[in-house]
């Protein structure tokens, strides 16, 4: 893991499902006062107004510190409805934590967790910052952070002394900054932002980080950490992370005997490169620490091979290491798990939180997820598939895209044999095979218990009274594909009524549905992952049934995907296929609706029933 510089919006990502503004930023104020390429102060404040519980959350206050970023003051008030205060907050009210997710980080938070007492209240909170050695961005201009929050008044203020200079990048605010320029050379940059509507949490939308409205600002060349460089361009900022690199991957000599040993007789580099992954697996574990220089260098390959752990960083750069070692080149990759799409144009740090390696091949590139073994060699994951990342070589930062799979090869087929009983009862074999990034979501069942796994198929199930007996859960070996199967009974499966029984077609499947957006959509139809799902079910009736009535057969073919449903009777047994198959895209917000109806269509498909009933078979 890579620490997010200026956090870069990452943790912005709460959803609200109520439509009702919950509250509104009044005033919200970011100065930032540079003095030097290493030292700033940065002062803040925002008067936010809570119009109910569910934005009872903004009363909560958080500051991330270390030893290069002090609290220097704090204060703030709670205001009811009638302007009378409630209570007034001061630093000592502020409470530090430690905790982290990270095995070595020098950071700590303070915070104030307020919960007030009624509504609306007025919330002040203002506060100063002292920054030393870790300007490499400035503070971004971020007045909105969530969804139903409207914003009246934001103001962004950075000064700058005449020797440096200033990038700045907009994401959905269409007013340049203004500069003006005091007697001393000094430049000011002022960007005033007003009435900024409340976004709304729709459902297959854009990622609420894409949605709101940005400005970023960096300084053209900075000192970080006593590290010098520029991030004029991706380019340059390949060059300053190249840097960190030299001198970091040598390794001992026993590794080096014994890297080769196991790779020299080895016929191609495909091979070869996989063994020293598989190696990489055997005898490195991932912790996450994020020291040196701000958490972006890594640590050396001999000390990560040494202590046998590391982070992305470090298990990449000791994976680089071995690589060369045996005359294969690759290159160190930053990118994001959060942020698809990095902005082409504004080169930045944080906009970076992780690390893999890519390996140049003469038919392939493989990309290299150093930090879990687990996963497939060579297989690309949901949190980097398709996104933009900088590889990094002697020439610096290349602006590169990771590869999506097809969306038919995301698959997950199912074979289901039902034999059905009179009393409605029903023995369901399963077997299903899902890939790719079908196969990830399924995957965390190969390291399940029993119990465990019994518990995660009875959610996929649309079987009452299901009794899970035989289950087993296999991989291939460096493979994504997942093959599930199962024996299962379920009492009561159909419904008797008299001669009758009411049969579902369909056991598995469960929870296709979509939320109404309840207003007038304003977001395009963003469908992250394309799919295709097929199903095959073979119904062998009761002895002395036959078929009486089946649902009509449905297909339905539209931009964002299709819908395929069919049955057929055969020899007294029903047999049904299903077929799903979603396009990953971007579609305009007016085909919301239709794409609302296809996906009902589908809920509605999975959810019918036959009938069969003693008598003559029904062609």
């Amino acid at each position: 893991m890579m620490r997010p510089v200026v956090t870069f919006l990452l943790t912005l990502l709460a959803v609200t499902a109520a439509r009702a503004q919950h509250a509104v930023v009044d005033d919200h104020l970011t100065e930032v006062t540079v003095s030097s390429a290493t030292r700033a102060v940065t002062h803040q404040r925002q008067t936010v107004t809570i119009r109910d519980e569910q934005g009872a959350d903004k009363a909560f206050f958080l500051c991330r510190c270390s030893k290069q970023e002090r609290l220097t003051s704090f204060r703030g008030e709670a205001v009811d409805a009638q302007g009378r205060q409630l209570r007034k907050f001061r630093q000592g009210d502020l409470r530090r934590t430690e905790y982290s997710p990270y095995l070595a980080i020098d950071d700590y938070q303070l915070y104030l967790d307020y919960t007030p007492p009624s509504y609306p209240i007025t919330i002040t909170y203002e506060w100063s910052m002292e920054l030393r050695n870790t300007l490499i961005e400035y503070p971004p201009f971020c007045p909105q952070d969530d969804y139903e929050v409207s914003v009246r008044h934001a103001l962004y203020r950075l000064t700058v002394p005449a020797d440096i200079d200033v990038r700045h990048a907009l994401q959905n605010i269409g007013t340049e900054p203004q500069t003006t320029t005091d007697a001393d050379g000094r430049r000011t940059l002022t960007l005033d932002v007003t009435d900024l509507p409340a976004l709304h949490d729709e459902p297959y939308a854009r990622p609420l980080r894409e949605r709101l409205p940005l400005a970023y600002f960096a300084p053209r060349r900075f000192t970080y950490y006593g590290t010098e460089g520029s991030l004029d361009t991706w380019a340059d900022y390949g060059r300053w992370e190249r840097s960190l690199l030299e001198g970091r991957d040598a390794l001992p000599e026993t590794l080096r005997a014994e890297l080769h040993q196991l790779t020299d007789t080895l016929p191609t580099v495909r091979q070869k490169v996989h063994a020293l992954y598989r190696y990489l697996g055997r005898n490195t574990r991932y912790v996450a620490i994020l020291l040196g220089i701000g958490g972006q260098q890594p640590a050396p390959a001999a000390e990560v091979a040494g202590s046998g752990f590391g982070d992305c960083k470090g298990l990449s750069n000791l994976m680089r290491a071995m690589l060369r070692e045996v005359g294969i080149s690759s290159r160190y990759t930053t990118i994001s798990t959060h942020n698809r799409r990095l902005l082409p144009h504004f080169a930045s740090v944080g906009q970076m939180n992780h690390v893999i390696l890519q390996v140049p091949l003469p038919q392939d590139t493989l990309w290299l997820e150093c930090t879990n073994p687990e996963l497939p060699f060579g297989y690309v994951h949901e949190d980097i598939a398709d996104h933009d990342a900088i590889a990094v070589d002697d020439d610096g930062g290349h602006l590169v895209r990771l590869p999506a799979y097809a969306d038919t090869l995301n698959c997950q087929r199912s074979r289901i044999s039902i034999s059905l009983t009179p009393d409605g009862d029903a023995d369901i074999r399963l077997r299903q095979v899902s890939e790719n990034r079908q196969y990830e979501a399924l995957a965390p069942m190969l390291r399940m218990d029993p119990k465990d796994r019994q518990r995660t198929l009875r959610q996929l199930l649309r079987a009452p009274q299901a009794d899970i007996g035989r289950i087993s859960v296999s991989q291939p070996a460096d493979s994504a594909r997942l093959t599930l199967e199962a024996d299962i009974s379920s009492r009561g499966y159909a419904v008797r009524s008299g001669q009758r029984l009411f049969l579902p077609l369909c056991p598995i499947h469960q929870g296709y549905g979509i939320a109404s957006p309840g207003h007038q959509r304003t977001e395009p139809l963003a469908i992250d992952m394309g799919y295709q799902d097929e199903d095959r079910i073979d119904i062998a009736l009761p002895e002395g049934y036959t078929l009486e009535a089946r649902p009509k057969n449905i297909r339905i073919e539209k931009p964002f995907g299709s819908f395929l449903f069919q049955t057929k009777v055969a020899e007294g047994r029903l047999k049904v296929r299903y077929r799903v198959v979603m396009h990953a895209g971007t579609y305009p917000a007016s085909q919301y609706a239709d794409f609302e109806a296809f996906i009902k269509s589908i809920s509605r498909a999975y959810a019918q029933r036959a009938v069969c009933v003693v008598g003559q078979l029904t062609r």
